[in-house]
């Protein structure tokens, strides 16, 4: 399949596992994909068959736009945009009242404000281009809540806000703007944090007792951004086995 032929994708969060997986998704269908992370993704590039890959503190608007720059420079456009940096896994579990400032502006900025701002990098070749594909990772977390991970959940309800507002300033330039908000995913950093024991109860959780993978998130983001999604903007996609059923 070649859905994304002649398209540039640039991912963020891309040496991470849901990165590398979408990464590679977007790649085998014909994307030419730059990734970007503030930890090293030359081992991603490599293995996913992403074209390029920059270390860049995404939440530092002169490197995202420097980093941006550079893709357009190589490459001439973005086509897809996919927002999936953020802290996750290594965020403690704590009463709201136990989370320090620091600790908030860290988990939120990471999440919130790397998204704005690439989002913002790109909305100008987009807009001139008059198409474009935005798809930013938030959490079923923001329809259910969580105890105990304020700081988290708090970031990922904004995600949701972010893109219902961006798909209405974009749409008429011909931008769709959508997010994915996984369930708990099988990586190795998750089933470490959960524990077997916390892992079971998760899964037994879902309508699907499957467990879900990082290939079905890129599966939805690839949908997201593909042909199939023409007329999709400011949903928010739920991929948790049906874990939950709220509405967003």
């Amino acid at each position: 399949m070649t859905d994304f032929e002649g398209q540039v994708a640039v991912v963020t969060g891309g040496a991470g596992a849901l990165g590398r997986c979408t990464a590679r998704r977007l790649a085998g269908l014909g994307a030419t994909v730059a990734l970007l992370d503030v930890a090293d993704p030359s081992a991603a590039v490599e293995e996913t068959g992403a074209a390029f890959g920059a270390v860049a503190d995404l939440c530092d608007e002169a490197q995202v736009d420097g980093t941006i720059g550079e893709v357009l420079s190589r490459y001439g456009r973005v086509d897809v945009l996919v927002n999936n940096a953020g802290l996750h896994v290594g965020v403690d579990r704590v009463p709201f009242w136990e989370i320090g400032a620091a600790t908030w502006d860290r988990v939120v900025e990471s999440n919130v404000r790397s998204a704005f701002l690439c989002a913002k990098a790109v909305a100008a070749p987009m807009r001139d281009a008059r198409r474009g594909r935005i798809v930013n990772l938030s959490s079923d977390t923001a329809v259910f809540g969580m105890a105990n991970f304020l700081h988290y959940v708090t970031a990922k309800a904004a995600i949701v806000g972010m893109t219902r507002a961006l798909a209405r300033e974009l749409g008429p330039s011909g931008v769709a703007v959508n997010a994915v908000a996984p369930g708990a995913v099988q990586t190795p950093d998750v089933l470490a944090a959960l524990g077997p024991d916390g892992w079971d109860d998760v899964v037994r959780g879902q309508c699907l007792t499957e467990p879900i993978t990082s290939e079905d998130i890129a599966q939805a983001v690839c949908y997201l951004c593909g042909p199939g999604a023409r007329i999709v903007s400011g949903q928010t996609l739920l991929v948790n086995g049906g874990a939950n059923m709220g509405a967003f």
